[in-house]
């Protein structure tokens, strides 16, 4: 090799690496333009000591720090993503499958359409209808006690499954045919049973037929200004049923412009590059009617992130005057305010008596796990009349704001949460009422 051409190329080695190493070092390219959604980094940078050298603990995180904050990391991994989905039409994100057309969709929800979901759950088409036949009866059991006993509604609706609304531009799968689609059985047997449920994925699908707007941008897979028809007719459903007098909301205009930027899943991809899609933003401008004889429900909502958009995109708190969200039945959302538990963390009988309806919804590939537990666990506890009473109990003292702040200052003094002194005070009066 001529020795100014290896000179050269020792150099160059020599300056890429002194440029990898600053920039793993101090960063003085800015790449916040590039951020990753969902970037998963966890390890913060090591704090080098005597003590954890020789203890191998700075190594450790240093190994870890090192692989998760190399130099151009997120330039990378935008251009690896960039080049599995131009090239091969993959992504680096399992639960995303692309369609034709730049169209997004969830791999499960691709999978569903296709009878294939379903498949990985039940071994046949009689035992999938067991499963749905077993969960619509609980339903209605659990609906019957609410109703009768406490003057609660309970009722479900079918989130709209983007893969069924807009199937033209489906990745092409091989059908499934040994098991069906779990969400169709369900739709079914609550019209039977007479349990009130909106089926959003059919609904939506006649829509799109005669709609002149898209109702899901084809790189997103949650509902945007479409969710106004979904979150009226689920609020007026709920409303025929006891004549409530919850507020009606009324969509005043939709304008249009150029989407403005990535959408929502086009995100999470994490691409180079934006894909071309021409597809306009629609936003639903709304607003809420309410008179006199309005009232405005309390509702715990059971379910998938659907329910997101009705704080995001409607007027919800013109609407409602409190609600829970039991996200997946796992995590738990209380109030406007979001406070966060798991669902163990709460007393979730005294959340469920505590509501005027309770909503259990689902986008339609969920379904495969009926209500994820929670109309089990609910019929349980709403059987148990020593639980039943203690919760009210409860509910009514959390309803005093007088009795609350003795209740607090109790538990204060007690060294105990506010919810179990909450609890000792109702075991207190049950067990001396009457004397």
């Amino acid at each position: 090799m001529n020795k100014r051409l290896r000179d050269i190329l020792w150099m160059l080695s020599l300056a890429i690496m002194l440029l990898l190493f600053v920039q793993t070092q101090w960063q003085p390219i800015p790449l916040s333009r590039l951020a990753l959604k969902n970037d998963p980094m966890e390890q913060a940078k090591p704090e080098w000591s005597w003590q954890n050298y020789r203890d191998g603990v700075f190594q450790s995180q240093a190994e870890t720090y090192l692989r998760e904050h190399f130099a151009f990391r997120e330039f990378g991994l935008r251009t690896y993503n960039q080049y599995c989905y131009s090239l091969w039409k993959k992504t680096c994100n399992s639960f995303f499958y692309p369609g034709r057309d730049h169209w997004m969709y969830y791999r499960p929800g691709v999978l569903d359409y296709y009878g294939q979901e379903a498949a990985k759950v039940f071994d046949s088409e009689e035992e999938m209808n067991q499963f749905v036949d077993r969960e619509v009866d609980m339903m209605n059991e659990l609906r019957d006690i609410l109703k009768q006993d406490h003057g609660i509604e309970l009722l479900s609706f079918i989130a709209p499954d983007k893969a069924f609304i807009y199937p033209e531009h489906l990745p092409r799968l091989e059908s499934d045919t040994t098991v069906g689609v779990p969400a169709r059985r369900f739709a079914q047997r609550f019209s039977e049973t007479g349990f009130p449920n909106i089926d959003m994925t059919s609904w939506y699908a006649t829509m799109a037929d005669t709609s002149s707007r898209l109702l899901f941008m084809p790189m997103d897979t949650h509902w945007t200004f479409a969710s106004y028809y979904g979150y009226d007719s689920l609020f007026r459903l709920m409303d025929h049923l006891n004549g409530f007098g919850i507020p009606r909301m009324r969509l005043d205009s939709i304008s249009e412009r150029p989407y403005p930027g990535r959408q929502d899943d086009e995100q999470t991809l994490n691409l180079l590059f934006k894909v071309r899609n021409e597809t306009p933003e629609y936003t639903a401008r709304i607003s809420v009617e309410a008179d006199s004889t309005s009232r405005k429900p309390k509702v715990l909502f059971v379910g998938d992130s659907f329910i997101f958009a009705l704080e995001c995109l409607m007027p919800v708190k013109e609407l409602i005057s409190y609600y829970e969200n039991w996200f997946y039945y796992d995590k738990v959302f209380k109030g406007f305010e979001k406070r966060e538990y798991k669902v163990g963390e709460i007393n979730r009988l005294r959340s469920l008596l505590n509501v005027d309806y309770v909503v259990v919804y689902s986008v339609g590939y969920q379904w495969c796990r009926g209500t994820n537990g929670f109309v089990e666990d609910a019929l349980q506890s709403i059987k148990d009349p020593e639980q039943v009473k203690v919760a009210l109990v409860m509910n009514e003292l959390e309803a005093k704001p007088q009795m609350m702040q003795m209740i607090e200052e109790k538990a204060q003094a007690k060294g105990v949460s506010i919810e179990e002194m909450l609890e000792l005070d109702a075991r207190w009066i049950i067990e001396h009422e009457g004397r």
